[in-house]
């Protein structure tokens, strides 16, 4: 995943594990906003706001996601993460 900057941000891997049970940080507030989806056949391209809070702080991301349709389903393929302001 690469952040806004064009650098390398965290590998599948971290990610996959901080959405483990029990693993990720425990927001008490997720708030997803401007969301925009568009469509190119097997193909969509993703984009939107995210806030989120925890008891200590708030932060909001602009995340792009580029999905494609697999044999198995969709699969997110690429995609860039933006730290956007507090919130």
């Amino acid at each position: 995943m690469l952040t806004g900057d064009g650098k390398a941000g965290f590998a599948k891997h971290q990610i996959v594990e901080a959405h483990r049970p029990g693993k990720g940080p425990k927001f008490i507030r997720v708030e997803m906003t401007e969301m925009k989806i568009t469509g190119h056949e097997c193909a969509a391209v993703v984009t939107c706001l995210g806030t989120y809070a925890t008891a200590d702080t708030a932060f909001t991301l602009r995340f792009l996601r580029v999905w494609v349709r697999k044999a198995a389903g969709w699969q997110i393929v690429a995609g860039t993460v933006t730290n956007e302001k507090a919130a």
